[in-house]
Protein backbone atom coordinates (compact mmCIF):
# COMPACT_ATOMS: atom_id res chain seq x y z
CA UNK A 1 0.00 0.00 0.00
CA UNK A 2 3.03 2.28 0.15
CA UNK A 3 2.41 5.33 -2.02
CA UNK A 4 -1.30 4.70 -2.45
CA UNK A 5 -3.80 7.28 -1.31
CA UNK A 6 -7.18 5.80 -0.49
CA UNK A 7 -10.09 7.68 -2.00
CA UNK A 8 -13.26 8.42 -0.11
CA UNK A 9 -16.46 7.86 -2.07
CA UNK A 10 -19.10 10.52 -2.46
CA UNK A 11 -21.70 8.22 -0.92
CA UNK A 12 -19.56 7.84 2.22
CA UNK A 13 -19.32 11.61 2.56
CA UNK A 14 -23.08 11.90 2.08
CA UNK A 15 -23.92 9.25 4.71
CA UNK A 16 -21.50 10.86 7.18
CA UNK A 17 -23.14 14.20 6.53
CA UNK A 18 -26.62 12.87 7.29
CA UNK A 19 -25.64 10.98 10.42
CA UNK A 20 -23.77 13.96 11.82
CA UNK A 21 -26.67 16.28 11.12
CA UNK A 22 -29.18 14.07 12.96
CA UNK A 23 -27.41 14.86 16.21
CA UNK A 24 -26.99 18.51 15.29
CA UNK A 25 -30.66 18.84 14.37
CA UNK A 26 -31.85 17.36 17.63
CA UNK A 27 -29.58 19.76 19.50
CA UNK A 28 -30.78 22.76 17.50
CA UNK A 29 -34.42 21.81 18.01
CA UNK A 30 -33.88 21.46 21.76
CA UNK A 31 -32.12 24.82 22.04
CA UNK A 32 -34.79 26.71 20.06
CA UNK A 33 -37.57 25.00 21.98
CA UNK A 34 -35.91 25.76 25.32
CA UNK A 35 -35.69 29.44 24.40
CA UNK A 36 -39.08 29.93 22.68
CA UNK A 37 -41.26 27.09 24.01
CA UNK A 38 -42.68 26.85 20.47
CA UNK A 39 -42.43 23.41 18.92
CA UNK A 40 -43.46 24.59 15.45
CA UNK A 41 -40.77 27.29 15.36
CA UNK A 42 -38.16 24.88 16.70
CA UNK A 43 -39.11 22.37 14.00
CA UNK A 44 -39.01 24.94 11.19
CA UNK A 45 -35.60 26.24 12.24
CA UNK A 46 -34.24 22.72 12.74
CA UNK A 47 -35.37 21.66 9.24
CA UNK A 48 -33.82 24.67 7.50
CA UNK A 49 -30.68 24.45 9.57
CA UNK A 50 -30.34 20.77 8.68
CA UNK A 51 -30.71 21.23 4.94
CA UNK A 52 -28.21 24.08 4.80
CA UNK A 53 -25.64 22.41 7.01
CA UNK A 54 -25.83 19.06 5.18
CA UNK A 55 -24.95 20.83 1.96
CA UNK A 56 -22.16 22.83 3.59
CA UNK A 57 -20.69 19.76 5.27
CA UNK A 58 -20.86 17.65 2.10
CA UNK A 59 -18.97 20.19 0.02
CA UNK A 60 -16.51 20.81 2.86
CA UNK A 61 -15.74 17.07 2.93
CA UNK A 62 -15.32 16.92 -0.84
CA UNK A 63 -12.84 19.80 -0.80
CA UNK A 64 -10.83 18.23 2.03
CA UNK A 65 -10.75 14.90 0.17
CA UNK A 66 -8.62 16.66 -2.46
CA UNK A 67 -6.06 17.74 0.13
CA UNK A 68 -3.29 15.21 0.69
CA UNK A 69 -1.93 16.93 3.82
CA UNK A 70 -2.25 14.73 6.90
CA UNK A 71 -3.01 11.52 5.02
CA UNK A 72 -0.87 8.43 5.30
CA UNK A 73 -1.07 5.00 3.77
CA UNK A 74 -0.55 2.19 6.28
Amino acid sequence: MRGHILKVTKSRSLVKSFSYRVFGTLTSWAVVYAITHKGSLATLIAIWETVVKILVYYYHERVWNRVSWGRTAN
